[in-house]
């Protein structure tokens, strides 16, 4: 698995923050588009979700995350009372692509926390998840690729 240290500029995102099932990310996701699509948003980037706990060993329903899309900077539109429009600053994550259905994600989290720690690396910030291909993007699951970003700083 190669795993790369990059620098996320700036950006500008549309968010929904939840708290409840992990299931209820599709509901959220629908939401999301659904609001980008009727104010006729222009995107710069992938669906995403940030988690504050570990869905795998949070409460069912006490999952904590965002779940958010990357808009065109120069744009400004009303937030709703679910969605609002936050910049996310330039920060540095190791990032690393997960190949396949999001079951077994969790080895590719325990691959990248162990090259943070060989390589010296801080994980100071909560992981987020791209979703590049994502199941609403192909018919099988094993074509999915989402990117782990985990925020860090070199030690």
């Amino acid at each position: 698995m190669e795993i790369q240290e990059k620098t996320i500029e700036d950006q500008k995102v549309a968010i929904m923050n939840y708290k409840g099932y992990l299931k209820d990310m599709e509901i959220l996701i629908s939401k999301l588009t659904g609001w980008i699509e009727l104010e006729e948003i222009e995107t710069v980037g992938d669906l995403f979700a940030i988690f504050y706990n570990n869905p795998r060993t949070a409460k069912e329903d006490e999952v904590v995350y965002d779940v958010g899309i990357p808009i065109n900077p120069e744009l400004d539109p009303d937030e709703t009372e679910e969605i609002r429009i936050v910049t996310i600053i330039e920060h540095k994550v190791l990032s690393g692509l997960h190949y396949g259905s999001i079951d077994n994600i969790q080895e590719t989290y325990n691959i990248m926390a162990e090259y943070s720690i060989e390589n010296k690396y801080d994980i100071i910030g909560s992981p987020k998840e791209v979703y590049i291909k994502s199941k609403f993007d192909v018919e099988d699951e094993e074509d999915m690729i989402t990117e782990i970003q985990l925020p860090v700083i070199k030690m």
